[in-house]
């Protein structure tokens, strides 16, 4: 069989999550942490930026969410802030409740947003986490060298994984407006399962499926939503970083979870393992540290938090 019709016929192993979020304000019980909503303007960007809020502290933790995801996938982490770190899970343009409004859904784009956010809040020495497209997006940050960026926590990124310029056709053609469109609510929960260890959505985070459903029940909102989707994908694949990293000056840690489901691509590189992507990387950016842990898919930053947590206190406190 010729590998695009391969490929073709796997099409539907390949889909990912794709979460979304109405504004909030809550505590989280029994995580011993409260979590605030706010909103900030960016008047340069022409937005009101909706995060969240825990911990107090010098340490400044900014968190990025990935591909259709919103600023609430943290609340797991954020629940179980160590003593001294406060925290800042933001909404991407498009995402959670920030609005698009005129912004490009460019990983450039974004990360000009993420820097006139650190900058609104006045935030310095700032410990940068990125999750899946978050982490693509702190890459493309970091690459700026902004003067309050410490140290850069990268959490199952997208970037380290390097496609040719056929394998970045293929997935554009496949990634289109109508393959999220059509989804149907069982075709989003199996996606929605596969991105967590044991490929199965945890109860405590069957909001997230929740909210999803909520999204397209407005035909409007969740054509705009898919729009977003696509435009994030095609960039992804149009401003691939691997080769730049070497210019990273700051510290910076790549954590994937062993039975990452998603990462590496099974359908384009289904003999690569997660072990042989981190030997390469170490190999070509040896001053990139990079740890895999267990128990935890794609979704790490649900799956291993208190994991995620351990290893960057010890990261950020290693001289």
């Amino acid at each position: 069989m010729h590998m695009q019709d391969h490929r073709k016929n796997r099409i539907k192993s390949w889909q990912k999550t794709f979460l979304m979020l109405a504004a909030i304000a809550f505590t989280l019980t029994g995580m011993g942490q409260e979590i605030t909503s706010k909103k900030i303007a960016l008047p340069e960007e022409g937005l009101e930026m909706h995060y969240l809020q825990a911990g107090h502290g010098n340490t400044k933790w900014v968190l990025i969410h990935g591909l259709g995801s919103y600023a609430k996938a943290y609340t797991k982490l954020m629940g179980a802030l160590p003593k001294g770190v406060e925290a800042y899970a933001l909404d991407l343009p498009g995402f959670g409740d920030t609005p698009k409004g005129n912004q490009k859904t460019t990983m450039a784009a974004y990360a000009k947003v993420l820097d006139a956010f650190v900058r609104a809040l006045d935030l310095d020495d700032v410990v940068l986490m990125g999750h899946s497209m978050g982490g693509q997006i702190a890459m493309t940050a970091a690459l700026e060298n902004p003067d309050w960026l410490k140290e850069m926590v990268l959490l199952a990124p997208a970037g380290i994984e390097r496609f040719t310029e056929e394998d970045r056709q293929w997935l554009r053609t496949v990634t289109t407006e109508a393959l999220y469109l059509n989804l149907t609510d069982a075709q989003i929960r199996h996606n929605f399962n596969i991105n967590f260890y044991g490929g199965q959505l945890p109860k405590e985070a069957l909001f997230m499926y929740e909210d999803r459903l909520k999204i397209k029940q407005d035909k409007d909102a969740y054509a705009a939503y898919c729009a977003t989707i696509v435009g994030c994908v095609q960039d992804m694949l149009s401003a691939p970083v691997y080769s730049q990293l070497e210019r990273i000056q700051v510290p910076t840690l790549v954590l994937f979870g062993k039975n990452d489901a998603l990462i590496p691509n099974r359908i384009l590189h289904p003999t690569l393992t997660l072990e042989q992507m981190m030997a390469d990387l170490h190999k070509d950016h040896p001053r990139i540290q990079s740890k895999l842990l267990d128990q935890a898919g794609h979704f790490i930053i649900w799956d291993q938090a208190n994991g995620i947590i351990k290893e960057t206190e010890q990261f950020t406190q290693t001289p």
